[in-house]
């Protein structure tokens, strides 16, 4: 194979990195070929493993220049506030990061869960605009639990070709490397040592021809008047809006089918933003909060309308959004501007269609493997209402109750219905007991029961499991067989100490603290964190900082010029390092502020002046960082 521009790019130091938190790809002998499992996907699901800095490397191809979004639905309630998120990085971006920049700093998107509105607790997303060939997706989990999780891309695929995921329903490639990108692996590890794990003489059960991909437009999509599906609860369409002159007055029309609906009536509608709101989204803040404008019930209950002026030629990006559970058509209409959709998302730019890509790896940029290619087709969970169903390897309750009833939020009737402790903990070949759908109170039930044309593709798909030529791994390599336990309500010590990171340079790479970094920069305390000695930090999460502004009607901007916010800072650090293990009931401590806090362990949870310590034991190399989920504040003079 090919190396690819991304693998000559990160090949030497990222190889090194992958195989020191064992997530390298197998290395054969020099004189042997090296067998690459790559996977090609738009939806992959995979396993996480718990302890500080653990992280899943991807690549993420664009199918067309344009709008790219990416989810990633996780085994947990608030992922942001267990230490679990992603980046998404461009060249540059990557190049600083393996040279030793912060994630936070030098990534162009980042998963959030306000990114939905309205949608799941545990399913964050992110948006950004291709204009390159190859972007860098990041997974990090920088709590001290295993976590499961399914990731989705639209207009784009991601590739592992270190088999640390598993694709949903798309191709799996499995490939001879290239006697070059052997040479990268094997000097990148000499040390590594692979053990043969099988070897079975099987014929796979077909050869796959290349796998057409989707038309893509001469150019972007122009026009007036924009038509859409938005059929899935929280879908999303990102259409640009370009002002047919400076200065221009804009008005958008959004008209929608079913028009006899009235949870679309409350639920679908859309938001303009300009470009740094659209910054500010993708960082995570709410697209109602950024918007320059949004659509307004207009006298016809079924219309939605909104007008502005632009500022220049803008850009602006107009986001149309569905998130009710009824499926729905949309028309968009514009004066004095021009939509654009330069990703097929539009039945209009569908329609519009004038270039065909001949395969989908000339559409991603992908060398073409020459080894035999398998496809192997997944049809979601299948059960029948009434019956029983048995947990594999990346089910939550969510997945069975969305795939078998519709509906991902009947899983508290499911979990109620089996009598479930933890409606986040199921094991794999749990049997689950499927309530009829009058039990379980579905109002619509879409029972997916097994089609002769799925029993073969699923008889086909695990006869390939079992009968594949099996590759060489590494003897690091983790194995995930069972879905893994939920977060505690005080998340256990993490195992793995840091090394050669300082607390302030630790907490300026967790996503959950990015509030609490600008500050420390503000103030000048991320210079005494990083220095000698040691500190405990009792870290606010940004979501605490957030309470903090809405509770004062402040602004960040504001808290970061704020003239107590050194001393609110330095009551949240103590001197010395304090492990989650060493608080006791009752213990007193002197903070740097040179006040007072005051410890409480109940229920097994820690509170500090009130505020819940969430996640424990972030190891750094001077000090220990907790997480906590309120600001807490100095007693008055």
């Amino acid at each position: 194979m090919t190396k690819s521009k991304w693998q000559r790019l990160i090949a030497a130091p990222l190889v090194a990195a992958l195989l020191a938190t064992s997530f390298a790809p197998a290395v054969l002998a020099a004189d042997q070929a090296a067998v690459v499992q790559q996977t090609k996907a738009s939806e992959i699901t995979g396993m996480i493993p718990g302890g500080q800095f653990a992280k899943i490397w991807l690549e993420l191809t664009p199918v067309t220049p344009g709008n790219v979004t990416v989810s990633a639905e996780w085994d947990r309630a608030n992922p942001e506030d267990s230490g679990l998120g992603f980046y998404v990085l461009d060249e540059a971006g990557l190049t600083a990061v393996i040279n030793g920049g912060a994630l936070i700093d030098n990534n162009i998107s980042a998963g959030s869960t306000t990114f939905f509105l309205n949608g799941p607790n545990n399913l964050q997303g992110a948006a950004f605009r291709a204009t390159g060939t190859s972007y860098a997706v990041i997974i990090y989990n920088d709590s001290a639990d295993d976590a499961n999780f399914r990731m989705t891309v639209t207009n784009a695929i991601l590739v592992d070709e270190s088999d640390q995921v598993k694709a949903e329903g798309v191709v799996t490639e499995e490939a001879t490397a290239a006697p070059e990108a052997t040479e990268t692996a094997t000097e990148a590890a000499p040390a590594a040592e692979a053990t043969e794990t099988a070897e079975a003489t099987a014929t796979p059960v077909a050869t796959a021809a290349p796998v057409a991909a989707p038309a893509v437009p001469a150019g972007p999509v122009r026009a007036q008047t924009m038509k859409g599906e938005l059929p899935e609860q929280y879908d999303q369409h990102y259409l640009g809006l370009e002002p047919e002159v400076r200065d221009a007055e804009i008005k958008l029309t959004l008209t929608f089918d079913p028009q006899d609906s009235q949870e679309l009536a409350r639920r679908l509608n859309f938001w303009v933003l300009d470009d740094q709101g659209f910054r500010r989204y993708q960082a995570g803040e709410n697209a109602g909060d950024v918007a320059v404008a949004a659509g307004n019930r207009a006298d016809d209950n079924d219309v939605r309308s909104a007008s502005f002026t632009s500022s220049g030629l803008g850009p602006y990006t107009v986001i149309v959004y569905n998130n009710s559970r009824v499926p729905a058509t949309y028309e968009l209409g514009v004066t004095g501007g021009t939509l654009v959709d330069d990703s097929l998302q539009t039945i209009t730019a569908q329609e519009s269609v004038t270039v065909t890509a001949p395969a989908a790896v000339a559409a991603t940029g992908v060398t073409t493997p020459t080894a035999t290619t398998t496809t192997t087709e997944t049809t979601g969970r299948v059960g029948e209402p009434g019956g029983t169903y048995t947990v594999k390897s990346g089910d939550t309750l969510a997945l069975i109750a969305r795939d078998i009833y519709g509906d991902f939020r009947l899983y508290e009737q499911l979990c109620a219905f089996n009598n479930i402790a933890d409606c986040n903990v199921i094991e794999v070949d749990q049997v689950i007991k499927l309530p009829t759908t009058e039990e379980i109170g579905a109002t619509t039930p879409t029972t997916a029961a097994a089609t002769p044309e799925a029993t073969t593709v699923a008889t086909e798909a695990a006869t390939v499991e079992a009968t594949a030529t099996a590759t060489v791994t590494a003897t690091a390599a983790v194995t995930a067989t069972a879905v893994t336990t939920a977060t505690a309500t005080s998340t256990p010590a993490a195992t793995t100490a840091a090394t050669g990171n300082s607390v302030a340079s630790v907490a300026a790479s967790n996503a959950n603290f990015k509030i609490l970094s600008a500050a420390l920069t503000e103030t000048g305390l991320d210079t005494t964190l990083a220095g000698a000695g040691e500190y405990t930090v009792f870290a606010p999460t940004d979501a605490a900082f957030n309470a903090l502004l809405s509770q004062t009607n402040l602004t960040q901007a504001q808290l970061l010029q704020a003239k107590e916010l050194a001393d609110i800072l330095r009551y949240h650090v103590l001197s010395g390092k304090v492990l989650s293990t060493d608080i006791t009931d009752g213990l007193q401590a002197t903070t740097l502020q040179g006040k007072p806090v005051n410890f409480e362990v109940k229920d097994g949870s820690v509170y500090i002046n009130g505020a819940k310590v969430t996640i424990t034991d972030i190891e750094a190399s001077n000090g220990v960082i907790h997480a906590i989920d309120a600001v807490i504040l100095p007693p008055a003079q």
